[in-house]
């Protein structure tokens, strides 16, 4: 395991996930050594520091969001159908789904069983408990939507805001909790939330624009599975026919993959999403900047900045 932050969490990860069972030591394994950047509880840790408090409990919040997190895409492999996950497979084909989908749940229940202990159990398990329902209900809709042109605008925001920007909302939400700063709540809860909606529209625009080799799953699997994301979104705001032009893309997307390229290129989809998403990192750019000069604040920054493309 690493040192610093994400070494704490990933010990922390280990003795809050039991082992009793063998196949919960090889999810265990999987979970801690699939690791990723650990963002979220970076992001949970950074913004507690720039509050100017140092409490101790952090890591079990930030290790209690990134259980969530981590069932969360262990329940998403199974529903997507994945084979790859950063690059590796994926849960399913390690261990079939119907583990992987047991897995989750026991991951999330030990996460609100080690909530439970906590000085601010009630706080938090109100905020996490909201992000389980919510991710919940994200899923849902999107499946509901799968291969549908005609979603709402307000149904595709709903689906990023449960997917992804509700976690962290509730790990930027509950450092306040922890800092004490009870009247921050509300303004950092939206920051976060913020935040993970540019992460998820930053996915959606790889998925269309960045080689599998560096996104570590399929190329335009959105596509492929008929998910209606950013960059189509995107398209169909340009008018022009462009809905009658997707809706004969998609009756087959497989034959068709070339010529939802040539469109994307010909109304510079991906040249109009990067500068949205460069303002939208530059507004909570400053945002951070806002805060008393300071080592975690500096980190806070260069963690964001790892995410600008």
């Amino acid at each position: 395991m690493t040192g610093g932050p994400v070494g704490q969490i990933e010990r922390k990860l280990a003795s809050i996930i039991g082992q009793d069972l063998p196949v919960l030591k090889k999810i265990k394994k999987y979970v801690i050594q699939s690791g990723g950047k650990r963002i979220r509880p970076l992001t949970h840790y950074y913004t507690l520091r720039m509050l100017g408090s140092d409490h101790k409990e952090w890591v079990d919040a930030g290790a209690i969001g990134e259980l969530i997190h981590n069932a969360s895409l262990l329940h998403d492999d199974v529903v997507d159908e994945s084979d790859l996950r950063r690059g590796k497979p994926s849960a399913p084909v390690l261990f079939g789904n119907k583990t992987v989908v047991l897995a989750g749940d026991y991951l999330l229940a030990c996460g609100l069983h080690h909530l439970s202990t906590l000085e601010h159990s009630r706080e938090l398990l109100v905020i996490f408990s909201r992000t389980i329902r919510l991710l919940s209900e994200g899923e849902l809709i999107q499946m509901e939507w799968e291969g549908n042109l005609k979603i709402p605008p307000k149904a595709y925001e709903r689906i990023i805001y449960c997917k992804t920007g509700c976690l962290f909302g509730a790990m930027t939400e509950s450092a306040a909790v922890l800092a004490g700063a009870d009247s921050a709540r509300a303004q950092y809860r939206a920051f976060g939330e913020r935040l993970g909606r540019y992460f998820q529209v930053r996915d959606d625009y790889l998925d269309y624009f960045t080689p599998a080799k560096e996104t570590g799953k399929k190329e335009m699997q959105d596509f492929e599975r008929g998910l209606v994301t950013w960059p189509v979104m995107r398209l169909l705001e340009t008018k022009k026919g462009a809905d009658k032009i997707l809706r004969d893309i998609w009756k087959d997307r497989k034959k068709n993959l070339k010529k939802m390229l040539g469109l994307l290129e010909e109304r510079r989809i991906q040249e109009s999403s990067r500068a949205y998403l460069k303002s939208e990192l530059d507004s909570m750019l400053g945002f951070i900047l806002k805060h008393p000069p300071s080592s975690f604040r500096d980190k806070m920054h260069s963690t964001l900045k790892t995410l600008e493309l």
